[in-house]
């Protein structure tokens, strides 16, 4: 690993169909690329010199191959403060550098902001954002600049007011958060300002409370991470703070415990703290969880193919990554017991729930269904084995389908759907 990673995203660089990382490291000048084994452990580092003071990285596919590149953006590169890293069946291609028309870059994001099925890029640096327009050949245009804040230092993508138009909120570290509301076009509108007298080093967005609005998190240098529900006319309830532990640096969202409502985590002095949501727009319940000295930056994946969702930290102190594996997850298998089989004879299917890291055994429901339309519950036993039998499907293919219930230690999960033929 490098020297101060300040930055992490995940994507599967290499095609294997297992998620890899991708860290920037910013004193060395680097990203590195773990790739990952499928089992929640990574191997096989490659390393990538990118540009100087690497601050933020992204992922997106920017020439329509297939593959994921990288950007990064670099604070002390001033007339080139954009890396773009093209990713090749080779492995990554050196990087080509783009100005964002200032100096001192700190974040960016990546999304189809003017509506031509093309990636581009937003870039946040000191008081103004800028965009670049990808050509879809993983080449970009001149960057065209937009006043912001004061102190941008983080950005997240989202329509903030309904229109079907990808909208930007900056994290101010002298303000708050300031909106900025696209057009569809690539161009942007003057912005409008959020605050809850706090310093944001950290901003995302989700919908927390279920009412198709956006809704925006803040973490901000007062221990705290603030929620601010959205109108869906790009104004916001005001900001109800919760307290998250020393110095937060980075927030990200998931839905964890795979409740159906998102969560927050936060990268605190030590550790991360999810905030578990509601799916109300509160989060009752906080639970801290030990990582390395500093972490930075999160990113959220599925990392052992489990359908639980996990936590990669690049902490900054302790020059590494701390991978923090979701204990809620299992692997849900289902089989028949005939297949194909007779019209009007019974066929058993049998569901099996087995914890994904731990020794524990589940125990809740499955809950079999042929299609849509559910057949029975049947609650795990000792084994955390549960098994349906039926004689009364008609002649023809059936899709049947298991679900796991979940308990107090495990998530909700489903099995692969069986192909089950009647004749």
């Amino acid at each position: 690993m490098g020297i101060n990673p300040h930055s992490v995203v995940t994507g599967d660089f290499n095609g294997d169909g297992r998620p890899d990382l991708a860290v920037a490291n910013n004193t060395d000048n680097t990203v590195n690329v773990l790739f990952g084994r499928g089992d929640g452990t990574f191997a096989n580092t490659k390393t990538y010199n990118v540009c100087r003071s690497p601050m933020a990285i992204a992922t997106a596919d920017l020439n329509g191959d297939g593959r994921p590149d990288l950007i990064a953006v670099c604070r002390s590169l001033p007339g080139k403060d954009l890396a773009v890293v093209l990713n090749s069946t080779a492995g990554f291609l050196p990087p080509k550098g783009y100005p964002d028309g200032g100096e001192t870059a700190t974040s960016l994001a990546v999304a189809d902001f003017d509506e031509d099925g093309i990636p581009d890029i937003v870039v946040g640096d000191s008081d103004f954002i800028s965009f670049l327009k990808g050509n879809g050949d993983g080449s970009f245009q001149a960057p065209s600049v937009y006043s912001a804040g004061a102190d941008v230092l983080s950005l997240a993508v989202g329509d903030f007011n309904n229109d079907g138009k990808l909208d930007i909120a900056c994290a101010d570290a002298d303000i708050g958060a300031d909106i900025l509301l696209g057009n569809g076009d690539g161009t942007f509108q003057a912005p409008t300002y959020l605050s809850d007298g706090s310093k944001p080093l950290s901003i995302t967005t989700g919908d927390f409370n279920h009412d198709g609005n956006a809704d925006i998190v803040l973490a901000d240098a007062a221990n705290s991470a603030s929620v601010f529900q959205g109108n869906g006319d790009s104004t916001f309830q005001p900001a109800v703070s919760y307290r998250v532990g020393k110095a937060p640096r980075s927030v990200a969202v998931g839905d964890f415990n795979g409740d159906g409502a998102l969560d927050v985590a936060v990268a605190v002095h030590g550790g991360v703290t999810v905030m578990y949501g509601r799916g109300d727009g509160t989060f009752p319940v906080l639970r801290q969880f030990a990582a390395h000295d500093a972490p930075w930056s999160l990113a959220v994946g599925d990392f052992n193919h489990d359908r639980a969702m996990d936590l990669a930290v690049a902490n900054d102190g302790s020059n590494d990554v701390s991978v923090l594996m979701n204990s809620g997850g299992t692997f849900v298998s289902a089989t028949s017991s005939e297949n194909p089989a007779p019209a009007g004879q019974p066929v058993t299917f049998t569901a099996t729930v087995a914890a994904s890291l731990t020794s524990t055994i589940p125990t809740g429901t499955v809950q079999f269904a042929d299609g849509t339309t559910i057949l029975a519950t049947v609650p795990l036993d000792q084994n955390g084995v549960a098994s349906y039998t039926t004689s009364g499907l008609s002649e023809g293919t059936h899709t049947i389908r298991t679900k796991y219930s979940g308990d107090s230690n495990f998530n909700p999960n489903m099995g692969p759907p069986i192909s089950e033929v009647i004749q």
